[in-house]
């Protein structure tokens, strides 16, 4: 991030950065991490995507865990595309129903 961002921001996004992502938090460092890097493969950045994969194993994640995160991730950018295409969300009460 030190060759994108302003150096004024540089030391606040970088603090923000170790707040969230501290492993000690609400939740555990490898969750945050597979959130990420979910997160990440449907931006889609690169860049993220390697970083967080890289963190996720290191904090333990597995191949299966890594690929289920993924996999969800893109079930509800599936859902969201198909909803919000066919105006689906207009009614949000008959979605999921089959009125």
């Amino acid at each position: 991030m030190k060759q994108t961002l302003p150096d004024q921001a540089l030391k606040p996004h970088w603090d923000e950065q170790l707040a969230v992502m501290n492993p000690t938090g609400a939740l555990d460092g490898k969750t945050k991490h597979l959130i990420a890097l979910a997160v990440a493969a449907q931006i889609p950045c690169t860049y993220c995507v390697y970083g967080h994969t890289k963190a996720a194993k290191a904090a333990g994640a597995t191949d299966a865990q890594i690929k289920e995160a993924i996999a969800t991730a893109a079930l509800v950018r599936f859902n969201s595309t198909m909803l919000n295409g066919s105006d689906g969300g207009r009614d949000a009460d008959s979605v999921f129903t089959s009125k």
